[in-house]
């Protein structure tokens, strides 16, 4: 009786450490999973996208930073600050893009710098673009990184740039 007791408390012990185990994998499993879904690009399309940096200089922190959405239309706009600007664009063979300015609205900001050297290169002729996980780079001709964006979850509405 007591070989037999022995028995069933190694087997007891063997079947909890499978499940152990079993459950370590599986987490890690998930956790694979996890990083992949993380790790995916996200779209062009209908993303906001906020400046990081222009010609490979980082944009200094601020309340408003550039921004801008490319739309399923083939329509551009974004926010420089105080002011928007818009305009189209069009892809073609996955990472070629090009985009015509169409305008900006044109009111006087406390502090324009950023605002004006964003536009001194949006008027770029951009050729191609790249997106790394959450990074959108635009490039020129010579495949020169001119723009860099970071994908964020919340678009800066307008009223909230008003009331600072």
């Amino acid at each position: 009786m007591k070989i037999i007791l022995k028995m069933k408390n190694n087997y007891s012990k063997i079947l909890i450490a499978i499940v152990l185990v079993s459950m370590i994998i599986c987490n890690g499993c998930m956790t694979a999973r996890k990083k992949a879904e993380l790790a995916k690009n996200k779209p062009l399309l209908e993303t906001y996208w906020q400046l990081k940096s222009i010609k490979g200089n980082a944009v200094g922190e601020s309340p408003v930073r550039p921004s801008i959405t490319f739309h399923s239309n083939g329509q551009y706009d974004g926010k420089l600050g105080c002011n928007s600007y818009f305009g189209t664009y069009y892809t073609r063979n996955n990472n070629h893009i090009r985009m015509n300015y169409e305008g900006a609205t044109k009111r006087l900001c406390d502090d324009m710098t950023v605002e004006k050297e964003f536009m001194l290169n949006l008027h770029n002729d951009f050729r191609s673009f790249e997106i790394h996980t959450d990074t959108l780079i635009l490039k020129d001709n010579k495949k020169n990184a001119i723009l860099m964006f970071i994908a964020s979850e919340k678009a800066v509405k307008a009223e909230e740039v008003e009331q600072e």
